[in-house]
């Protein structure tokens, strides 16, 4: 059994590469089982899924000050500019 500590390790790992589905899939699900936040790595994957945004598979918008992503697998994602 991994504690907190480790699995935030794990959890950068992962994302300084890059990650498939399934590697995303886990993460999550490791993050929720220790009620881990995914912060900023949150925003980098669909949540309906779990790709990773990359140029091939998503539309970025601008539009009334948010960011709108638009997956292949037609999910929207809407991050708030700042």
């Amino acid at each position: 059994m991994l504690n907190k500590t480790e699995i935030q390790d794990k959890i950068k790992q992962v994302f300084a590469g890059k990650p498939g589905k399934e590697e995303i899939r886990k993460i999550k699900k490791l993050a929720s089982s220790k009620n881990i936040k995914l912060a900023e790595n949150k925003k980098k994957f669909c949540k309906k899924c779990c790709s990773l945004f990359n140029a091939s598979n998503c539309k970025i918008r601008i539009k009334k000050g948010f960011k709108m992503i638009r997956c292949e697998c037609g999910c929207i994602s809407r991050y708030k500019l700042r």
